[in-house]
């Protein structure tokens, strides 16, 4: 369990860290947000899909950041 703990945070790391990646989510967040200021009223379902895709970037990374910190508890212990 504590490997696995400790690969996952390697991991999160990682990608935290890899610039390619981390571009990849700021140009997919970037076009999400032109979504929102470019849509017309009416266009309700492309604003709400803008806004789950959000927050599926927004998970992801706290889900990076809850891997690094589960293993700085664990060398808490």
């Amino acid at each position: 369990m504590m490997d696995s703990i400790r690969l996952q945070a390697d991991d999160a790391r990682r990608l935290k860290n890899d610039t390619a990646f981390q571009q990849f989510v700021q140009d997919v967040r970037d076009v999400q947000i032109s979504i929102f200021t470019n849509t017309t009223a009416q266009e309700i379902e492309q604003r709400e899909e803008a806004h789950a895709i959000m927050r599926a970037l927004n998970q992801i990374e706290m889900q990076l950041d809850a891997a690094i910190a589960a293993e700085r508890m664990l060398d808490r212990k």
